[in-house]
């Protein structure tokens, strides 16, 4: 048995549940590892969803980065408290990295693999084992723009030590590592029964159409009752747990609902932030996608480009979004998306992560 620990992002759920796609692959097609998840902000969820496999997980609370800080009220980042938080966390970077060194060696670890979290890849460069990145994004290309030259040029020194790289739709940087190897989109399984259960239960009559408004569980915009898009006829709107929206036609996800890739399947338009979680599970349950442009965002920017180019979804500003409404024009656009075809990129992941594991002795 080959233990390998799992380093998990902490901003958001997107990391996670990609994550959770990647490590039940794994597992379900390799008898003879064993995975050490180090994670805190969804460490629940994580837990939840990987349950099954308890005889074989273990689970580890430790914070991976910092993510994005926002400004209050709003989807885009705060530059003066972005660069204070990484700022206190490279500051604490050698008794960081020093305890992460000790974990890989007690547990014997033979490999890290980091979605995307520099930590776990620094510690395998201390002790020689290999590391695997799994991204569209380092938070280096994530923060160019937004915090100053000496921490990225720290945060460039991390990444550069990575062994390979599994660059994802949309990724923008450069290869940090000679060995890569690009894949698309890929997300959680879809079970088809419990998305026509969502969808009878949202639209009995099949007289509706179903939106799923999704900005992610970081994020809390006070303005969004007065939005113009809840006043959408014929429309009924999933949100998450975190929107505050008092309206006849907006469902909230149970909290304790962890496939949340179902509802998204359940959905004819989702309309969302950017971000490439809730993108690749829009995707795979064939669900139209309508992106909000945050253009000070780098990760964002890279996406939308490689959605645009694919004719993948339609872009909104955000400027523009207090004022949208579900018409028939827009129904009609979004219906012309061309509809993507995976093939297979989470074997073609996980066939070469096993290989590079096995490779170790």
């Amino acid at each position: 048995m080959k233990t390998i620990a799992f380093y998990i992002s902490d901003y958001g759920y997107g990391h996670a549940g990609r994550s959770i796609a990647v490590m039940r692959r794994l597992l379900d097609d390799n008898a003879h590892i064993k995975l050490i998840v180090c994670h805190s902000f969804a460490l629940e969820f994580v837990k939840e969803s990987l349950k099954e496999y308890r005889n074989r997980v273990h689970f580890r609370e430790v914070a991976t980065d910092v993510g994005y800080v926002l400004c209050e009220d709003s989807l885009e980042p705060d530059k003066h408290a972005l660069n204070s938080k990484v700022q206190d966390w490279i500051d604490e970077w050698a008794f960081l990295c020093e305890q992460e060194r000790l974990f890989l060696e007690d547990y014997e670890v033979v490999s890290v693999i980091s979605d995307i979290s520099p930590l776990g890849i620094a510690a395998a460069y201390e002790i020689k084992i290999p590391s695997i990145a799994i991204s569209n994004f380092t938070w280096h290309g994530a923060y160019t723009d937004l915090i100053n030259m000496k921490l990225l040029a720290f945060l460039e020194k991390q990444y550069e030590k990575v062994t390979f790289f599994f660059e994802l739709a949309g990724y923008n940087e450069r290869h940090w590592s000679s060995s890569y190897q690009q894949v698309g989109f890929f997300s959680r399984n879809i079970s088809d029964s419990e998305v026509k259960r969502i969808q009878r239960e949202l639209n009995p009559n099949k007289d509706k159409s179903i939106i799923f408004f999704g900005l992610g569980m970081k994020v809390d915009v006070k303005t969004l009752q007065d939005f113009k898009l809840w006043d959408s006829q014929g429309c009924v709107f999933l949100v998450s747990q975190n929107v505050s929206i008092n309206a006849h036609n907006v469902v909230k996800v149970p909290l304790s609902y962890t496939e949340s890739q179902n509802y998204l399947a359940a959905a004819d338009v989702v309309i969302t932030k950017a971000g490439w979680g809730m993108i690749s599970e829009a995707l795979a349950g064939s669900s139209s996608l309508l992106l909000i442009n945050r253009q000070s965002m780098q990760e964002d920017r890279n996406t939308i480009r490689y959605m645009t180019e694919h004719s993948l979804c339609k872009v909104i500003s955000q400027e523009e979004l207090p004022f949208l409404k579900v018409t028939e024009s827009l129904s009609e656009q979004l219906n012309a998306l061309t509809i993507y075809q995976s093939d297979n990129e989470l074997n073609k992941l996980t066939d070469k992560t096993i290989k590079i594991v096995n490779e170790v002795q």
